[in-house]
């Protein structure tokens, strides 16, 4: 089998069940046997017992591990006791196919509604006024339920459980967001019903899903691993391809020939695989979050059905949801962590039958590292989740929100709190009253329009021709996406940017007509300077430290590029440049002392820059997007967050940058270029457009830093 690319071939034999004599109720065990489970595995009755025993448990399992049926069992014993359980799922998906599970229940008289943004006007009123004993919502419409928490009044009284699913998609700033929203959550609950809530969450296999669990919520959890479940036999194979690795993913689905489900990293990426494939005559079809709910579910009944073979998709199809008998499973691109590969290769075999997982390296230095390292692909740690719970701006907006939900006593107001409200007070947001702190008028308005998948406001695009809202990317990122005259990619169609206003927040896009075969990369200069050192240790002979830097980033032109071979075709440069500052933490690297013995050392501080920001999500977990790099001639390299107020990030980095360099080490010395290669230094992100970079200068800084160390 696909003889043509040479790929390194792994076989993992398949995994007999370890079964469990939990009694299960009979009611419950029927509804279980008619969906074919006969008995728990080990790991779900011991998760169950944990819940009843009154514990916050975090259940750590692969796809189609069995770790639904631990909040389920107690969810519905609750339930016939007149206790509630709120579910909230990270997509709208995962919910709907949650509901048809729970919905057998009902003939027990255990009632389920799915509360989120596709619900009905009307189905939300009954819902209110006769609240089921379970609800499945998400945290963005958790947010809105707290703000209006007196129309839930009846529900609140009674609610035990919250199930949080698929925890690790909440690492990084949706995370700050999230332990915000459960603070407000358990305030209300604390304050005014009087109760405590036991929380129950899932995850994919992490490094740390205990601790990350515990940071997120602000509790304690106890540990369940799923590993007492069965497991298909699975053909793995990892390809490096010498063309394109979006056109190389197309073409192993194409030889293969059986069902395939293929993963991109981002949309951009999944839309091209959706133009390549249409002239290639493959029948592909594009999943992704920002195509309209319509759109979504009948590009998942096509594929469950079969009506479609071959599907690329994002991040929306890695997570539980049932979307059928996919045989083989494509990586276009390693993922950046371990966790979100055995997440998205779960996919694959879910009925049983042998399994294939393809992994189709980039020209990157991570990719390539794993191509070397299979053994570290397959069998590697996990990385751990990453959460900045005390992200300042977030907090502030939620501490906002606090106040809508109800109103500030005194005793309330602690360290974390009376910056952020006396902030809002100044702006007019929050009022006093006494002792007691309220929303006003004003602030009410922006708790509603809070965002809580970005950090500030976001910037609005609009197709022009139908003068229609197509999307909306948050402004650091737009600046580097939606500048005049840049192509942007959305929905399957192909756009170019005619304005970007971002003190208006808005970007005006028109359609492209016919076949697009370039596509554009914003040239960018980025400038850190330190706010505050917080931390700082020895490092490989260097002084490393972490704290909190103001960083201005200038979008001042663009290249253009051909979409099939990345070429460089063209550049223009702005009168106008755009600029976006922020404030996030960072680390910095001190190595001035390196510089005499080095030649070009600027240059080489650039190249080992890049190589070890890709390395790096293999100590963190975080995706390369999501790190921004700058270095500078005299000696300081900065890794910074990507995102105002930080993402948790770069501190995970400060505690392991050994690793990292270590690692930078290994992918300069082993790639075989000469002066430097999209497998070694080359970054497609980079604002200077790969310019000014030196392959041996950047060897010899990571070798002096590693040498007898």
């Amino acid at each position: 089998m696909l003889g043509d690319f040479s790929p390194i071939e792994r076989i993992e034999p398949a995994r007999k069940p370890v079964f469990s004599d939990y009694p299960l109720q009979p009611f419950i065990k029927g509804v279980f046997e008619g969906r074919g489970i006969k008995r728990l595995y080990e790991h779900q009755a011991k998760g169950i017992r944990l819940v009843k025993d009154g514990r916050n448990v975090v259940v750590v399992a692969p796809t189609a591990g069995g770790k639904s049926e631990i909040f389920i069992v107690p969810a519905v014993e609750a339930a016939l006791k007149g206790e509630n359980t709120l579910l909230l799922y990270p997509t709208k998906a995962l919910a709907r196919d949650q509901l048809d599970r729970l919905r057998e229940f009902s003939i027990y008289g255990v009632r389920t509604e799915v509360y989120d943004g596709d619900t009905p006007q009307n189905a939300r009123e009954k819902i209110r006024a006769n609240p089921p004993q379970i609800i499945i919502s998400n945290v963005d419409m958790l947010h809105f339920i707290l703000l209006h928490n007196r129309l839930f009044s009846p529900y609140f009284e009674k609610l035990k459980y919250v199930v949080l699913d698929e925890i690790h998609i909440y690492s990084g700033v949706l995370g700050s967001h999230v332990h915000n929203i459960l603070w407000r959550l358990k305030r209300l609950m604390r304050k005014k019903y009087r109760r405590e809530i036991q929380f129950i969450a899932t995850s994919a296999t992490v490094g740390n899903a205990k601790d990350f669990a515990g940071e997120l919520v602000g509790e304690g959890f106890e540990l369940v691993e799923g590993a007492s479940s069965p497991r298909s036999e699975f053909h793995h194979l990892i390809i490096n391809p010498e063309d394109s690795y979006l056109v190389a993913s197309l073409k192993v689905a194409q030889e293969i020939g059986r069902k395939a489900l293929i993963f991109g990293n981002s949309h951009s990426s999944v839309e091209r695989m959706g133009l390549i494939a249409d002239g290639m005559g493959l029948d592909l079809r594009v999943y992704r979050s920002g195509l309209s709910q319509e759109e979504r579910r009948d590009v998942e009944k096509q594929f469950k059905e079969g009506k479609a073979r071959f599907l690329a998709s994002t991040s929306a199809l890695e997570l539980g949801m049932d979307i059928g008998d996919a045989d083989v499973v494509i990586l276009a691109g390693f993922p950046g962590t371990v966790t979100r590969v055995r997440q998205r290769l779960g996919r694959s075999g879910r009925k049983g039958q042998h399994a294939y997982g393809v992994f189709v390296a980039k020209e990157n230095p991570l990719d390539q590292y794993y191509v070397e390292n299979p053994d570290q692909y397959l069998y590697g740690d996990p990385e751990n989740c990453f959460v900045n719970p005390r992200n300042a701006n977030v907090r502030k907006m939620h501490a906002l929100s606090a106040a809508k939900d109800m109103m500030y006593s005194p005793e309330e107001i602690d360290e974390s709190l009376s910056p952020a409200l006396a902030s809002l007070e100044e702006e007019g947001l929050v009022k006093r009253w006494g002792t007691l702190i309220s929303i006003t008028k004003e602030g009410a308005k922006r708790a509603r329009t809070l965002n809580i998948r970005s950090i500030g406001e976001a910037v609005r695009i609009y197709d022009s021709s139908r003068e229609k809202f197509i999307g909306e990317r948050d402004s650091h990122m737009a600046i580097g996406e939606l500048f005049e005259g840049a192509i942007y990619l959305h929905g399957g169609r192909a756009y170019m940017s005619r304005k970007l206003d971002l003190e208006a927040k808005t970007a005006t896009v028109e359609p492209l007509g016919g076949k697009v075969e370039e596509y554009t990369h914003a040239l960018r200069t980025r400038e850190a300077e330190v706010v505050e050192q917080l931390e700082s240790r020895e490092c490989l002979g260097c002084q490393l430290s972490f704290g909190k830097v103001h960083i201005v980033d200038t979008v001042y032109g663009f290249a253009i590029k051909d979409a099939y071979s990345g070429t460089r075709m063209g550049e223009h440069q702005f009168e106008t440049p755009y600029i976006h500052e922020f404030d996030t933490y960072a680390i910095w690297l001190d190595a001035e002392d390196l510089a005499p013995a080095i030649p070009n050392f600027g240059d080489g501080l650039h190249a080992f820059e890049h190589v070890s920001i890709s390395m790096m999500p293999a100590i963190t977990g975080a995706d390369p997007r999501e790190i921004g790099g700058i270095s500078y001639p005299t000696g300081r390299m900065y890794v910074y967050d990507g995102v105002p107020d930080g993402n948790g990030i770069t501190h995970i980095v400060y505690g392991k940058f050994e690793s990292v360099a270590r690692m930078a080490l290994d992918r300069l010395e082993k790639c075989p270029c000469e002066k430097g290669c999209p497998k070694c230094i080359l970054d497609p992100m980079c604002g200077n457009d790969n310019r000014h970079l030196d392959k041996e200068g950047g060897k010899s800084i990571a070798s002096e830093l590693t040498k007898n160390r």
